[in-house]
Formats: structure tokens, sequence, C-alpha cells
């Protein structure tokens, strides 16, 4: 992080508290006909690729429906947290954005802020809509709301499966994973893997959902609640998830959790057998000429889900032109723009698509790994984990679960001591209050 936690925090508390007062002036939602032809945009100017691909979407629409004009607003941020302070800022200011983009982490800040506008009745009265839902696992909507308000049409996601290394299964004499195991079983495949060179899963220590979330989906839990108010950190999904993590650490199959680049780097050189993410490590992992890997589900706990984050175009209750912003939203979900994205071989997109026909597209490109269907697949045939614990104090959150998780895999904690701490440092945070 570029800056410290309390200075996001405050941020982020000041600007909630200048929006609040923003919406309660207007909190019925924009006018909903606008004679102009313009949109504004906010979004994430996270680095030249945000840049590049925001101008993509903005030339092809104004292509596509001439006479309309769409401004884009960059909005500087070290992570999702400064990014959405800095959003709730802008709009406090008088600025006016139709549209902002936005990834699960950030739902919930614009719901709480009274900020967001639901596409809800859109979808239900809008026939072009029908087709690119009709055309979506329904897991990606359900994970891309807050409660029942549907925050925008995703235009991509990842989700979560493990990543192993084809080689060195066949060397271990090791069948390929079919994905129907079961925890013990995947502690057994892990430790068979695992040689004085080579661990046999690892799991990064600087993100929680690829990390973490996706055993503790699997026990049937969460880290908040069910409508994002409170934490669950110490609950028993949360006990047994970390038990067998620490246990593998312990064991001395998994190291203490890396950084996610020195992951995906020793996942390459063969140092680690198994990790888990999205598809977002795909262009790094083919760009370094690495192709002897494929992917599976996470083992099944007591149940199993799939984890998973999208991103979208939300429409703000700020806008002066909600009909034109909801054109916009279709247009960055669309056939046409997903189809363009499918990436090649060698330079794959860096998230999956959510149209269901593009997703099949990608496969039929030949687009590595072998099993590239399963990261569609494991959204349309499984449950998926809602609501993404996202609260709206997000970097707060993200940083009070990972220090306290490294302080259990550190050694300085029991898992019981540490979870309970965990409890404790989210109470104030994870609040709807």
């Amino acid at each position: 992080m570029k800056h410290s936690t309390k200075r996001i925090a405050a941020m982020a508390i000041a600007a909630g508290v200048a929006v609040a007062m923003l919406a309660g002036c207007s909190s019925s939602g924009a006018t909903p006909t606008k004679v102009n032809k313009t949109i504004d945009i906010a979004y994430w100017n996270y680095g030249p690729g945000a840049v590049t691909n925001n101008t993509k979407l903005q030339k092809g629409f104004e292509a596509k429906n001439p006479g309309t004009t769409v401004n884009l607003t960059p909005i500087a941020g070290g992570g999702w947290g400064e990014y959405v302070a800095n959003l709730a800022t802008l709009i406090a200011s008088g600025k006016h954005p139709d549209i902002a983009f936005m990834a699960s982490e950030g739902v919930k800040f614009l719901d709480q802020n009274n900020l967001l506008l639901p596409i809800n009745s859109f979808l239900n009265t809008d026939p072009e809509a029908k087709k690119i839902k009709d055309d979506m696992a329904p897991g990606l909507l359900k994970s891309f709301s807050a409660g029942k308000d549907i925050a925008s049409l995703p235009f991509g996601f990842n989700d979560f499966v493990i990543y192993y290394n084809t080689d060195l299964f066949k060397a271990a004499g090791i069948p390929a994973p079919t994905g129907d195991w079961t925890w013990p079983q995947f502690q057994s495949v892990a430790k068979q893997l695992t040689t004085s060179g080579t661990y046999g899963y690892a799991w990064t220590g600087t993100e929680i959902a690829p990390g973490i979330l996706p055993w503790v989906a699997n026990q049937g839990g969460n880290i908040v609640s069910s409508d994002v108010c409170k934490p669950t950190a110490n609950s028993a999904p949360m006990v047994a998830t970390y038990t067998f993590l620490n246990g593998l650490i312990k064991q001395g199959i998994s190291p203490a959790p890396p950084a996610s680049n020195d992951l995906i780097s020793q996942f390459e050189n063969g140092k680690i057998a198994m990790f888990g993410a999205g598809r977002y490590v795909l262009p790094s992992i083919l760009g370094a000429g690495f192709t002897s890997f494929d992917i599976t589900r996470y083992p099944t706990g007591s149940t199993y889900q799939t984890t998973l984050g999208a991103g979208g175009y939300p429409i703000l209750k700020s806008s002066q032109n909600t009909k034109l912003a909801w054109e916009f939203q279709k247009y960055a979900a669309s056939a046409e723009v997903q189809d363009a994205e499918i990436g090649t071989k060698t330079a794959p997109f860096d998230s999956v698509p959510s149209l269901r026909s593009t997703a099949d597209k990608t496969v039929a490109a030949g687009i590595p790994p072998a099993n590239t269907k399963l990261y569609y697949d494991a959204v349309d045939n499984y449950k998926v984990l809602a609501p993404f614990p996202a609260p709206a104090k997000y970097t707060q959150f993200e940083s009070a679960v990972l220090q306290d998780t490294q302080l259990i895999f550190g050694g300085n904690d029991t898992v019981q001591q540490g979870l309970d701490q965990m409890q404790k440092d989210l109470e104030p945070i994870v609040t709807c209050d």
C-alpha cells in the first residue's frame, strides 16, 4: 500500500459524510431524461492498462452512438479503498460522474453511502438487457450486488481455482486432479508433491481472496455476515480453514505465504507444485513462456462454493443522464466488446468474460490452460459465494485480516487466539451503522 490505513480510513470517513449529505439532497436518483448526449465516467487509474482499456471503450461507444460524448475522469488510488474514497470526495465536491468503474470490493461502499443506482428496473424492462443477462451465469449478478440491489452488468470476473504443475504431477506419478477431491485427499497429494526443493502447495500472503476465502467458502462460511454488517472471523468455518492451512505449514507442505509475484515465479520455476489464483495470472505465466500447467477446482470441504470477484460500470445517483449511462453499461458488457478481448494463446485477457458465449469462444480459440473451460463452468454449474466480503471500509478490513493472518501463520498466535483477535479488530470496521 502506498498510503497508511489510517490515512485511507480518514479519507473514506470524511468522504462518506460529505457524500451522505449530497445524496440526501437527491436520494431519488438522477433525472431520467436529458437532452444532451454526454456522459462522464470515473475510473481507477491504476496504470497504463486502465487508460488504454477505458479509452478503447470511450471511442467504441462514441463510434457506435454518433453525436455522443464520453468524458473520462481518471482517479488515483493505491488500492480499492483509496480509489472509492477519492471518488466519493470528487462527488461531494460538486462533480457529477454518471458512471464509476468498480469491482466487487467497492460495491458495498457505493451502496452504504447512497451513491449506487441499482439496475433492477432496467433489467426488468429492457429486452436487449434480457439477452445479455440470459447469456450470463446467474451467480455473476448475485456476486455483484448489494443485497437485492444489482450494481451493474459485469463485463468480466475472476474466480479462484487451483493451478498445478503438470510436469511435477507426472514426475511424482500422480494422476491429474479431476476436481472432485476432498481436503484430506488434497493434503495427501500436496504431501506427495513436496520434496527438498518443492512445496506441494502455497498461497499468497498479500491477498485475502485466493489465499483464504475459497477455503472458508468450502466450509460453508464467510468472513462477514450475510448483510456485511458484522464480522464472523472466529466462526467454525474460519477456525477449520486456518487450522487446515496452518497444518500444511507445520508439516512442511507449504511455506509461509509469500507475496503474489513471488508465488507465480516460484510456480514457474518448479519450487511450488500448486497454488490458488484467478485468470489474472495467465498473462504473467504465459508471458514467461511457461506452459506445463493446468487448473482444477479447490477441494470440497463440508460443501463447495465458487469464489469470485467481478468488475463493471455501476451508474451513480449523481448521474444527470441515466438513460445514456445505462446504454454505456450495456455496451461495456456486450458481446461486441467482450469478443474483441479474448486475446491470444500467448497474450490472453486477464479476466474471464462474463458472457457464456464469449467464454465458449475463448475455449474454442485454444487459449491455455487445457481445462480453461473450468473458469466459466465453476460459476455456471456451482453455487457462488455471496456476499463477497467487502465492507464499506474495505482497505481497513483487508489490512486487519492480513495482519492477523500473518501472526497465525507465522506462529506468533494460535489459530483460536489469532481469529479471536481478528474478530475484535474487525468489529469497528465491519458495520452498517
